[in-house]
Parts: structure tokens; C-alpha cells; sequence
């Protein structure tokens, strides 16, 4: 019975010791040199990832924001079963809403009110950092699954600009 126990015991405390935070680890995922300019690339995904009708985007609240100082626009995708008092309307979690259509407004701010924007928990963020008049330097960190699907959707949103 003791050695029951004791084998128990260490393998729980192995499995304890091994278990890894996911929702901490926002990597970088992606970068890439795209052609376009950053607020319509930001604009565009914005509307994508909008009015994208899967699911498991609902929960998700959207924010484009502009950084005029340093020529970047930087897409933030914020989990509202993350944040304190934030209820989305149309959330399934949330029978009695009403459907938001539309874009969300793009919100100006300086360079030095970025790295304020990181406290609360995001799935992903899509910086868009121009590097001359034609080229866009986009990165890509946080959820692999999320950011992978703005990713796509930045690439068709680069792909029509490039050929209108």
C-alpha cells in the first residue's frame, strides 16, 4: 500500500511538474514583407476579421490602432472571456444580443502608449510597420490558431491591394 502511495505521489508530482502555461507564450508566430500601406492593410483585416461569421471569432473584440509617430498600425484581438466586466453582444454566451455590423473606429495613439496596451489578455497581435511608400513589414505574436487565420486573412487583404 505504501509503495502504491509513494509511485502515485511521484507520478503526480512529475505530471504537476511538467505542465506548461500556453496562456502566457505570445511568440512571435510570423514576418513578412508585404506591399501596401499599413492603415488600409490594417483596415481591411479589421473588416475581415469583423465580419468573419465562424463561431469561435465571436468572443473575440477587435482594436486597430494607429501609431502616426512611428508609421505602424497594430491589430489587437482581445478574448472577452479574459477581461473583467466585458460581455460581448454577440457572443453565444449571450442570447439576448444584437449583432454588431460594421468596423470597429481606428484609435490614434503615440508610440510610447504601446507597450500599455499589452496588459490586458489578447489572443493575437498583427503589427503592420511601413517601411517605405510601398512595403509593410507585418509581425505576428500570440495564438498560433487565431493568428493564423488573421494571418491568411492579411495576406488576401495584401494580395487585393497589390492586384485591385
Amino acid at each position: 500500500m505504501k509503495r502504491c502511495i509513494v509511485v502515485l505521489t511521484t507520478f503526480f508530482m512529475t505530471a504537476c511538474a511538467n505542465l506548461h502555461d500556453a496562456s502566457g507564450d505570445k511568440t512571435q508566430h510570423f514576418e513578412e514583407r508585404l506591399a501596401g500601406e499599413h492603415a488600409a492593410l490594417a483596415a481591411c483585416v479589421t473588416a475581415k476579421l469583423q465580419s468573419d461569421g465562424r463561431s469561435f471569432l465571436r468572443p473575440l473584440q477587435f482594436r486597430n490602432r494607429q501609431y502616426p509617430d512611428i508609421h505602424a498600425s497594430e491589430i489587437h484581438a482581445y478574448d472577452t472571456r479574459f477581461l473583467r466586466n466585458a460581455i460581448p453582444t454577440y457572443a453565444p454566451s449571450n442570447p439576448d444580443a444584437i449583432l454588431i455590423y460594421g468596423n470597429p473606429a481606428v484609435e490614434v495613439q503615440s508610440a510610447t502608449q504601446r507597450s500599455d496596451n499589452d496588459k490586458p489578455a489578447y489572443a493575437f497581435a498583427l503589427m503592420l510597420q511601413q517601411i517605405d511608400a510601398a512595403t509593410v513589414n507585418a509581425s505576428l505574436r500570440g495564438d498560433v490558431f487565431f493568428g493564423d487565420i488573421a494571418w491568411k486573412m492579411l495576406q488576401s487583404c495584401a494580395a487585393s491591394t497589390a492586384n485591385p
